[in-house]
């Protein structure tokens, strides 16, 4: 007496068969859990079992599996909810905005200010040891007039906009500067020590001892001409990113990221910030819509 086991191939239940006399050749078995007819085949080193569903299973099989007519199909909602909008143009207005402050920067450095009035303007010639009171002051390549009034401190007049100014001590070497002068009152100053304020109406050239010519490093307006508009095209583009992962529900951290930079684009300096700032709480409010992935 032998007792074999084996899988049934329809419902891969467990069964087993004890074989009395013979121990090999082909014997007929019901399944346990399904009653399918097996047919079992003990060889010397394997067992075979082939399977038939009775005709019932397969017609109950095959009626459990139809589809009423009156099931309704499935209709894949892409409709976000309306804050998501909202949050997506609040990002793409405050994106927008900062555009048009780059176009603006760019235009207010290179307008022609030539209608302006003319505005004081203070240079002030040092080394690294005193003041200088004997300099010659040349302004777009041409001498001009000033007034010294002490401390190394000349008055010249000019009107708005870019210039290159060049100043000549004696035993020193030339210095020059590119600098802007933006429109202001004529009388801008620092009330408490009544001078100039630096890099907007007042200049220090640092002279150095000896011959040639040096250049002075750009003014604070220069800088802001050189990187500022750059950077708040870049900061937008960013944020028109940001609009559209937020507008999608792509990505959480990505819209985040957009609507940061938008702030940092600074559109309309004020509206934009505003904007992106608001943009950020309603972000984190509803982060739960965004993708799965995203929602801890």
């Amino acid at each position: 007496m032998v007792k074999i086991e084996f899988e049934c191939p329809t419902c891969n239940k467990k069964n087993s068969l004890i074989l009395m006399g013979d121990e090999s050749g082909e014997f007929n078995k019901k399944c346990t859990a399904c009653e399918a007819d097996l047919e079992v085949n003990n060889k010397t080193n394997k067992i075979e079992v082939k399977t038939q569903l009775p005709k019932n299973v397969v017609k109950n099989t095959v009626k459990d599996n139809r589809i009423p007519s009156d099931y309704k199909k499935y209709k894949n909602d892409k409709s976000q909810p309306k804050i998501v909008k909202i949050i997506a143009i609040m990002i793409l207005f405050s994106s927008l905005m900062g555009f048009i402050t780059g176009w603006g920067l760019l235009n207010f450095f290179e307008a022609d200010y030539g209608e302006y009035s003319n505005i004081k303007i203070e240079i002030v010639v040092k080394n690294t040891t005193t003041d200088l009171d004997n300099a010659i002051i040349i302004l777009d390549k041409k001498e001009i007039d000033h007034t010294y009034t002490g401390n190394g401190t000349y008055k010249i007049f000019s009107k708005p906009g870019k210039h290159s100014v060049k100043v000549i001590s004696p035993a020193h070497k030339n210095a020059t500067m590119d600098l802007f002068i933006p429109p202001q009152d004529d009388n801008l100053s620092l009330v408490d020590i009544q001078q100039g304020i630096d890099g907007v109406n007042r200049f220090i050239f640092e002279m150095e001892e000896g011959k040639g010519t040096i250049d002075l490093e750009d003014p604070l307006y220069l800088k802001m001409e050189t990187w500022c508009p750059n950077l708040i095209f870049i900061f937008s583009l960013i944020g028109l990113w940001g609009a559209w992962a937020a507008y999608t529900l792509q990505s959480y951290n990505n819209a985040q990221i957009g609507a940061f930079f938008s702030v940092l684009a600074m559109g309309f300096f004020i509206i934009g910030p505003i904007l992106g700032i608001i943009a950020l709480f309603y972000l984190k409010k509803y982060k739960f819509l965004f993708t799965a992935s995203f929602k801890n």
